[in-house]
């Protein structure tokens, strides 16, 4: 294990994990990070029974599950108030491996000045062949990013006051783009990142459609409405905040989304 401190935390929000979680939450340790857990499912107890005889595990639950928003948040802000100035999160369901988490801390140190107009540079893999040090060909700044495999620039996060916890699941990495956008800070992703995988334990199913193949997934009409709501709510705020063009970007990913979604259901013969 390494003796000096990391220079960036790693987290993780949970709800219902399996031993896949935990392994990647023992990969980060062994490695030598500090990684800050908030658990939306306390009465699985597989977190809590692992965290019991370890150390540089910071656990937080409020008994229930509040969402992606309150857990994003307070793990965020307890790195902060631990003095780390970076956090890079993972899904549960976000595979990554020891040159993952050692390829992210050394960008960052190698890349600090991007804490001055940056809120965070998201980690993936969808150009790994374009060379992991070829800064120019993997880098570039995108208005909107998911959460996992985002590095978040702490100092920044506090200046736009987090993430929203009113924002459940659906909607909290977009919102925050938009914060990010209203407070003239900029999102930056790197898509050479070795080792990472948001795709393969994601419960995407393929279906062949017009003699083409798509990956989709069918979510529950629970979800759906989820992401309706807080869709409509970004839209109706960029609009209202002169943001026009994010709010089109969002009517777009919606439409696909419910488009998607009724596909799915008229192959699969559910309604």
């Amino acid at each position: 294990m390494q003796t000096s401190r990391r220079k960036i935390a790693v987290g993780f929000v949970v709800f219902n994990p399996n031993n896949n979680t935990i392994d990647r939450i023992t990969k980060a340790l062994s490695l030598g990070f500090v990684v800050y857990v908030f658990d939306n499912s306390p009465e699985k107890p597989i977190v809590r029974d692992f965290i019991k005889y370890r150390k540089n595990i910071n656990y937080t639950t409020c008994g229930k599950n509040l969402g992606l928003g309150v857990g994003l948040s307070a793990i965020c802000a307890q790195a902060y108030y631990a003095a780390y100035s970076a956090l890079v999160f993972f899904d549960q369901d976000t595979i990554f491996s020891t040159a993952t988490l050692n390829f992210i801390e050394e960008f960052y140190i190698n890349n600090e000045q991007l804490l001055t107009d940056y809120s965070a540079v998201v980690f993936n893999s969808s150009n790994l062949n374009g060379g992991e040090n070829k800064f120019t060909k993997c880098f570039l700044d995108v208005p909107l990013a998911r959460n996992s495999g985002s590095l978040f620039f702490l100092g920044n996060l506090k200046k736009i006051n987090w993430h929203n916890e009113k924002y459940f699941v659906d909607g909290v990495d977009y919102e925050f783009c938009l914060n990010s956008l209203l407070n003239n800070f900029r999102i930056g992703e790197y898509s050479c990142t070795p080792g990472f995988d948001h795709t393969v334990e994601q419960g995407d199913k393929k279906y062949k459609i017009f003699g083409k193949t798509y990956s989709m997934r069918m979510y529950s009409w629970d979800r759906i409405v989820d992401t309706v709501n807080s869709s409509v709510k970004l839209i109706f705020r960029s609009v209202f905040h002169g943001k026009i063009q994010f709010a089109v970007r969002i009517t777009r990913l919606l439409l696909i989304y419910i488009a998607t979604q009724l596909l799915v259901r008229a192959y699969s013969g559910e309604v």
